[in-house]
């Protein structure tokens, strides 16, 4: 399916594309609030700045997807890869990320608070800026030598976060 045909269905109430294959056409600036893409297939889809609000991308392949400054507040990305994605400025408050993999994704400058990462692959990860306010990070595989003082956290906002050692920070910005 191309891009044009799924937002010509979506714009006629269709919601489902539960395990569709979207050409990699740009659905940049797209309104796709609430889209059931689970299991979907959209690797390197260009969704930079969508509304993905609430939407299902469960198990989604969307690995070397552009969602640069998109709102998946409240979306569901559990077991999703998403590696070497780009999630930069997105918004993922309180979104799904269980067992996602978001290895070699960028994630500078965006909102992670309230998000599950339980099980989730981050291996690596640029969080130059994010804010991970109510995130546990002790249940996440991630690596980061010197804790909050690696420069791939450099600005991130700690706030109720739980390290990958277990240590709780109250607060640190």
């Amino acid at each position: 399916m191309d891009a044009e045909e799924l937002l010509r269905r979506y714009a006629a109430g269709e919601r489902d594309f539960s395990r569709v294959k979207v050409d990699s056409s740009s659905l940049r600036d797209a309104e796709l609030s609430g889209i059931d893409l689970s299991g979907a297939i959209l690797f390197g889809a260009e969704l930079d700045r969508a509304n993905l609000t609430g939407a299902n991308l469960s198990r989604a392949k969307l690995g070397s997807a552009w969602l640069e400054g998109a709102n998946l507040a409240g979306a569901n990305l559990s077991h999703a890869i998403v590696s070497d994605g780009a999630l930069g400025d997105a918004d993922l408050s309180g979104a799904d990320l269980s067992y996602a993999d978001l290895t070699e994704c960028a994630l500078s400058g965006a909102n992670l608070s309230g998000a599950d990462l339980t099980g989730t692959l981050l291996g690596t990860p640029l969080l130059k800026g994010a804010n991970l306010t109510d995130v546990d990070l002790s249940r996440a595989s991630i690596y980061l030598p010197g804790g909050i003082e690696n420069p791939r956290l450099e600005g991130a906002i700690f706030c109720n976060t739980t390290l990958p050692d277990g240590t709780k920070i109250v607060s640190f910005f």
